[in-house]
């Protein structure tokens, strides 16, 4: 089956905007840029359509794989890294996205073919009502037992940098699935298929190592700026 280019550009833009919003992050934490200013509905908005873009193109993924169970075992490596690093930090991070995106795709890798036999017509309407069901209820529920943050449940005092739990967004990333399974529906000669060029697909196709290492050199740079200011 020919590689869809759409889908690297798209993991692409997604990238890039977490760069920019990273960045911006940097530089409110060393000083350079207004607190206010960075807690704004537009940089909410840019946050929320990178988090989607990455959970929904992994989900669609998942349907071409080979292996599910291994990409996520990789990704669930990765995002352990990162924990030990923003722990180092200060910075705790339980259940960032990576964790959430290997521990969702080794969970498909293993119960993906009860998944894919719901109803076509009716999977994606029961995936969006979860998903807005569980993020309502998971919002507005504090619990007493302090290992359930796993699952979205919060005590008190809970805190992560980056927390993408299993409910509510494991129910986005089945949606992504059923939108992989639309697409491996369509013939070759799709506009899905049509080719791009190699620099908007480049940074979707090294995704995960531009994760690893942008946060430490854009870190690093504003660092730097500090003690020279």
């Amino acid at each position: 089956m020919k590689r869809i280019y759409l889908l690297d550009a798209w993991r692409s833009l997604a990238i890039l905007c977490m760069l920019v919003y990273h960045f911006l992050y940097d530089l409110t934490v060393f000083g350079f840029m207004e607190t206010e200013r960075f807690e704004s509905p537009g940089l909410d908005a840019l946050q929320l359509f990178i988090c989607c873009s990455f959970i929904l193109v992994s989900g669609i993924s998942s349907r071409f794989s080979r292996n599910n169970v291994r990409r996520g075992l990789v990704v669930l490596c990765a995002g352990l890294l990162v924990m030990a690093g923003a722990h180092l930090a200060g910075e705790p991070i339980l259940f960032g996205i990576l964790q959430f995106l290997g521990v969702a795709m080794i969970i498909y890798g293993f119960a993906g073919k009860y998944f894919e036999r719901l109803n076509r017509y009716l999977a994606a309407p029961l995936f969006l009502i979860l998903f807005a069901v569980t993020w309502v209820w998971t919002e507005n529920t504090l619990v007493k037992a302090t290992w359930l943050w796993p699952l979205g449940f919060m005590y008190s005092g809970f805190y992560s940098a980056d927390y993408f739990p299993l409910m509510p967004w494991f129910f986005l990333f089945l949606l992504g699935t059923w939108l992989g399974g639309i697409i491996r529906e369509q013939k070759e000669d799709s506009w899905l298929y049509i080719p791009v060029h190699p620099a908007l697909t480049w940074p979707g196709r090294h995704s995960l190592i531009i994760y690893l290492l942008h946060q430490p050199v854009l870190y690093g740079i504003c660092w730097a700026a500090s003690k020279l200011i």
